[in-house]
């Protein structure tokens, strides 16, 4: 009888690792511009960029954009145009950073070219590179990026410069359970793109542009603030709401969104696409309501308060839940799974989603500058 063959890597080669990780932390990236030197009479500025093009499908968009200024001996005569040009579409997001690395290492190994200031390591997570490897990637020897099956392993079937690999190591975010595109905070919205696009605006010479971004952060961190009053009052209501007499923390917590809705308007006004924190802040509400509905239906059920008076309000905050969430499903078997939900909770408890946006937002801010004090929070009248 013939030996089986020994189990070794030349019968069993271990391929590269292709799987694709969404990215949770932002949704637009770019590569370094580059300055054509024998452009005569100004200047021609290059650079790349990718984004997201269908949050449904996960796909994104490589742009190349070019800067052309006219060359004058009055700065203020100075005209400069920008053309933009899509390369690529409804790419995933491993092959559109392939494209950008490919793109900025051309134009690096060409003498007709220069890089600009800033650079990489000034772009900080805007540069694809630094933005990838924050998702989880990891570059190989070849300049190819690799999704991790872990923030601390690296994928089989490719060789890595240990340089490359203390990069990565450093710039991870991406939390343990997110690895398989399924976990938590891939269900809420992120706050990293929006600091990026403003530590973007930084390094642009238009003051307004600047200015305007320094603006909309500090709406973005009342928006947090906002958010966290309203858990907070939620969270001391779950705590409370079997003594009874409690229930005006949830028009409190109602109040704090409400505000969080009008935060939410001025930062449109500054050109920012809200939309994921809309929804986000949707489902906020429908949890308030929720929550006070499936405490009203503990204290009937236990036969505590005044019956009638309970039961009207529990119809009434299940009717303002049912409308909300109608926004974001409107088949009839979410209304009943939502309904179902309410009544067959043993008691209301915050969910966990709204405090890791929150946690999120907070390990990230103190990397684009300084936030505003925030007053403390004083004991309640």
């Amino acid at each position: 009888m013939t030996a089986p063959p020994k189990d070794n890597l030349e019968n069993h080669p271990q391929l590269p690792d292709n799987r694709v990780l969404h990215p949770l932390f932002g949704n637009f990236c770019t590569t370094e511009t580059f300055n054509l030197k024998t452009h005569v009479g100004g200047s021609l500025h290059t650079h790349y960029e990718a984004h997201l093009d269908d949050p449904a499908k996960k796909t994104w968009t490589v742009t190349k954009v070019v800067t052309v200024t006219e060359d004058s001996f009055h700065p203020w005569k100075r005209k400069s145009t920008t053309g933009s040009q899509v390369l690529k579409s409804k790419m995933n997001f491993r092959d559109a950073v392939t494209m950008l690395g490919n793109l900025e290492k051309d134009h690096k190994e060409k003498p007709v070219y220069e890089a600009l200031y800033p650079d990489a390591p000034v772009l900080g997570y805007l540069h694809y590179r630094a933005f990838a490897e924050r998702e989880g990637y990891v570059y190989d020897t070849k300049g190819t990026p690799h999704a991790r099956p872990n923030p601390r392993v690296l994928p089989l079937g490719c060789n890595f410069y240990q340089s490359d690999v203390d990069n990565a190591n450093t710039h991870v975010l991406r939390p343990e359970d997110e690895f398989d595109n399924n976990g938590p905070q891939s269900k809420l919205p992120n706050t990293h793109f929006l600091l990026d696009n403003f530590t973007a605006a930084a390094h642009r010479d238009d003051f307004q542009t600047s200015l305007n971004g320094t603006r909309a952060m500090a709406l973005l961190d009342r928006f947090v603030d906002q958010v966290e009053q309203a858990k907070d009052y939620l969270k001391e209501y779950c705590e409370k709401y079997a003594a009874m007499g409690y229930g005006g923390l949830i028009d409190d917590a109602d109040n704090a969104l409400r505000l969080a809705e009008s935060t939410l308007r001025q930062l449109r006004a500054y050109h920012v696409n809200t939309t994921e924190y809309d929804n986000f802040l949707t489902q906020c509400r429908i949890t308030t309501y929720v929550l006070h509905a499936e405490g009203l239906y503990d204290l009937m059920n236990k036969g505590k308060g005044d019956f009638n008076s309970n039961e009207a309000l529990f119809q009434s905050r299940v009717t303002q839940a049912l409308e909300l969430f109608k926004k974001i499903d409107s088949s009839e078997e979410g209304a009943k799974t939502l309904q179902n939900m309410i009544v067959q909770t043993p008691a209301p408890a915050v969910p966990n989603a709204i405090g890791t946006f929150i946690d999120s937002y907070r390990i990230a801010r103190p990397k684009y500058g300084t936030p505003p004090a925030i007053a403390p929070k004083g004991p309640r009248p």
